[in-house]
């Protein structure tokens, strides 16, 4: 099994044609087709958000493409892929806060119906989604 870190997956996002492209692109070929095992974790994902919104300033539409890209290979092992994936596709109703999101929808999946938190933001948007869900 082998663990893909952030710089992998942006070097394969950028696409910027570099030896280094061609090396993630064959990785991620050989996992594609069963030949090797591929995981990541959470903290790569988010990683991911932070560096192409602020380094390579994506607007928030391509953040989340390239996101959903990555979490969405069958052949990727990521834990709580679904929790995650449940936070990329409803980031617009966060303000594109991947953190806020991936909590509501981690509680969620948790069945925590609650959440103690000096962010009001936060707060009234957990509270008003869940109060529209029951």
């Amino acid at each position: 099994m082998i663990f893909i870190d952030t710089n992998y997956f942006l070097r394969f996002l950028i696409n910027d044609g570099t030896n280094q492209f061609k090396e993630v692109k064959n990785l991620i070929s050989r996992a594609s087709e069963g030949e090797i095992v591929v995981t990541t974790d959470l903290i790569v994902i988010f990683e991911i958000y932070w560096v192409l919104g602020k380094i390579y300033k994506f607007s928030n539409l391509q953040v989340k493409k390239a996101l959903l890209s990555v979490c969405n290979f069958n052949f990727l092992i990521l834990p709580e892929k679904q929790v995650i994936l449940d936070a990329i596709h409803n980031l617009e109703q966060f303000n594109y806060d991947l953190e806020d999101a991936y909590h509501f929808f981690n509680c969620k999946a948790n069945k925590i119906n609650s959440i103690a938190t000096f962010d009001k933001k936060l707060k009234k948007k957990f509270d008003l989604i869940l109060k529209t869900e029951k």
